[in-house]
């Protein structure tokens, strides 16, 4: 966990989870901007500068369309001051320069050298950084600055990413049971991790294109009535209990039945409730939940699959493997 005495007079490159919604130039869900303000606000108090890094969307190479400048406007109003914009080229120098504490260069994925696994990139973006701090549990893609940055810079954990391995790896390693696990989704290579990750709950319930046919309503978009009635059932039996994925198609209004009764269910539990993935993040307020209704809400989906499948993270992994 990183430390307010890490930080003290250093400049900060800190990666962060800025893949966010956007709509008509402005961001939608700020849901992992706010998380990431416990560890900005320690680096803002201690640090001698910070420069944020990220990525938003797939850009195919410069695409104005996926500028950071939306996030930019966000967090300069989340934390109440003006940011250094870095919008031309990567010269991360520019971030350490000027009066301003905290700088954000534009996105990481207009230069084709973050995809690449660029060692050459890797020192561009750590040029003038005294430490790397990773605040991107969700993020993990190849990158150059989720992969090569960590070997190249003293790095440590920022604190989301850290309640992020601790809530998990308390699932996988002391949960309190029975242990229940929601999952839903479209895609089949998320049914295949889902798979894995069964066996480690004392009982498992499928949403979306994952359940079975006689669990859906007659158009397939939501689920029935018995089979809410079933999930309900199983929340209230349950100590522990991890949901991915709504349950139908609650973004057309007609189909979000399902997901509404069985967040309310999980809200009213006194189980330990753990909810997370990017659509996820998105029904909780356009259903009228908070986040807060919850006991904890992860910043990922596929990471959150992920750890639980492997009981761990592959940035964990590069720093385990680093040569001192």
């Amino acid at each position: 966990m990183i430390t307010a005495n890490e930080l003290l007079g250093k400049n900060v490159l800190l990666r962060a989870d800025l893949d966010v919604p956007i709509k008509d130039g402005r961001v939608e869900n700020t849901f992992r901007l706010e998380s990431l303000l416990p560890t900005l606000k320690l680096c803002l108090e201690n640090a001698r500068r910070t420069c944020l890094i990220g990525h938003l969307g797939r850009p195919e190479g410069l695409d104005p369309a996926f500028s950071l400048a939306p996030v930019l406007d966000e967090l300069k109003r989340l934390t109440h001051q003006d940011i250094l914009f870095v919008s031309s080229g990567y010269s991360p120098g520019e971030c350490w320069k000027g009066e301003l504490p905290l700088a954000l260069i534009e996105n990481l994925r207009f230069d084709p050298r973050e995809e690449k696994i660029d060692r050459g990139f890797a020192s561009v973006l750590s040029q003038g950084a005294d430490i790397y701090v990773y605040e991107a549990f969700a993020s993990f893609n190849p990158a150059t600055s989720l992969q090569t940055v960590p070997e190249v810079l003293p790095t440590a954990t920022g604190l989301q990413f850290d309640r992020e391995i601790t809530t998990l790896g308390r699932v996988l390693r002391s949960p309190i049971h029975p242990t229940l696990l929601l999952a839903s989704g479209a895609k089949m290579d998320k049914l295949e991790i889902i798979k894995q990750i069964m066996p480690k709950f004392d009982r498992s319930l499928l949403g979306g294109k994952f359940a079975s046919p006689n669990h859906l309503t007659p158009d397939g978009l939501d689920l029935n009535e018995e089979a809410t009635s079933l999930f309900k059932k199983a929340i209230s039996e349950a100590q522990t209990i991890v949901l991915n994925g709504p349950l139908g198609y609650y973004e057309d209004g007609a189909h979000a039945k399902a997901t509404k009764e069985v967040f309310q269910s999980l809200k009213d539990s006194s189980a330990m409730t753990i909810l997370g993935g990017g659509d996820t993040i998105a029904a909780i307020p356009d259903l009228g939940f908070s986040y807060a209704d919850f006991g904890f809400v992860s910043t990922g989906g596929g990471a959150m699959l992920d750890f639980l499948a492997t009981g761990t993270h592959p940035l964990l992994e590069i720093l385990k493997n680093r040569t001192p």
